[in-house]
């Protein structure tokens, strides 16, 4: 339902009336009526990184002894695009949306509210077949449409659109007048294309942790000067991934994103960052990130115990699943030869421009020097506290990009 239909600002004030409208579109709930409704703000890593305001609504209901719950999520314009004009072709991939609003770049979206019977924390290997049998359903259904996808409102993870040096300096102006001021090359500009932006903020995070000579145990020298090589010349990590067949990324289709209930739903929630793109992004950002587990309660990290199924078997699971939908039309020689490259991508997009974010105040090297030096239980209750969960997992990854370099 668009905001032709209903008051936005009448359901984000909780106004019985226009939930018992919202209700009422359904059938089967012509006759219920909403009494109250009440408000709580929920935090997940999505909503914290991307600032989005996220809210669960509870409605009690007249003569119902049980409330009923939605979700409700300010967000931007290409997650309302993707309820209107995706999600209906797709059942079953993602919760039911009652409401979408659309003004000025910002939106609102109201969802079902999907139980989460087994966290990520609880998976069994059925339950991860499950979820990447969803993600080779919908990059299939996808596959080879990138008219399609352009015509729904959808970007391109890449694309052709061409930066030059003054435009980046103007758009994260933030870096040259507060942070390093790491630049990148005009041939890397050229090359990045729609990711040159994103590449400058990993320069500046190269720039952040060479001041600091690294980070022990997590990013050697070694780490440091694979990642300057792929943002001096970064066609070697893209051109495989600009080869392959496009479909419709989430963008971000990590463990905490899916609703597995005992209903048998595997639900996929927050695609603000949803583009045009190789599947093989997908793949690759839902491995990377399968090892971290968060914490509800205090947002912090661990590292899971053990995998219920391996990297490799994930990997198999897909590629059965996708040559199942596509036949001949999926390389998959092609697609597993161009893992490396997503994964070097990946921590370049992801890692580096965090690591300018969180240490570009770090005082000086000797401060970092000790921090390193201190136990977990020294870092705790410290606003270095997040390092603890932080260290084995990112060193892991680390490893990985390393070796995924070594193959480019």
């Amino acid at each position: 339902m668009d905001d032709s239909k209903l008051d936005e600002v009448q359901l984000r004030r909780r106004d019985p009336a226009a939930w018992t409208a919202l209700l009422h579109h359904e059938t089967d709930l012509q006759d219920v009526v909403v009494t109250a409704v009440s408000a709580k703000p929920i935090v997940t890593p999505a909503s914290h990184h991307h600032r989005q305001q996220v809210i669960r609504y509870t409605l009690a209901l007249a003569n119902h002894t049980d409330p009923i719950t939605f979700i409700g999520k300010t967000t931007n314009a290409t997650e309302v695009n993707f309820y209107r004009r995706v999600a209906p072709q797709l059942p079953g991939l993602s919760p039911r949306c009652w409401y979408t609003h659309l003004r000025q770049g910002q939106g609102l979206i109201i969802l079902s509210d999907v139980p989460n019977h087994f966290p990520p924390a609880s998976w069994t290997i059925d339950d991860v077949e499950d979820v990447v049998a969803q993600m080779t359903r919908w990059h299939a259904a996808f596959w080879q449409q990138e008219a399609r996808l352009q015509r729904e409102g959808f970007d391109h993870f890449i694309g052709i659109r061409t930066y030059d040096w003054a435009e980046l300096h103007e758009l994260e102006s933030l870096y040259f007048e507060e942070g390093p001021a790491a630049i990148i090359s005009d041939h890397a500009i050229y090359n990045a294309r729609n990711l040159a932006p994103r590449l400058l903020r990993a320069a500046n995070g190269l720039a952040v942790m060479r001041s600091l000579s690294g980070w022990p145990g997590i990013l050697a020298e070694s780490h440091l000067t694979a990642v300057a090589d792929l943002l001096d010349d970064p066609v070697p990590m893209l051109e495989r991934l600009r080869h392959l067949p496009v479909t419709l990324l989430h963008g971000n289709p990590h463990t905490y994103h899916w609703r597995l209930t005992l209903f048998g739903q595997r639900q996929l929630f927050d695609w603000q960052e949803a583009k045009i793109g190789a599947g093989v992004l997908d793949l690759v950002y839902f491995l990377e990130q399968f090892e971290r587990l968060y914490n509800d309660e205090s947002g912090g990290i661990r590292v899971r115990p053990y995998w219920p199924a391996t990297e490799e078997t994930i990997i198999d699971s897909y590629l059965l699943g996708l040559s199942a939908e596509l036949g001949k039309q999926l390389d998959a020689r092609a697609f597993r030869q161009a893992i490396p490259a997503a994964r070097c991508l990946y921590v370049l997009l992801h890692w580096l421009p965090q690591f300018a974010d969180w240490f570009a105040e770090m005082p000086n090297v000797y401060v970092w020097q000790r921090l390193n030096r201190m136990s977990d239980e020294q870092l705790q209750g410290t606003m270095y506290e997040p390092m603890v969960g932080l260290r084995p997992y990112l060193a892991n990854v680390f490893q990985r990009f390393l070796r995924a370099y070594r193959t480019l």
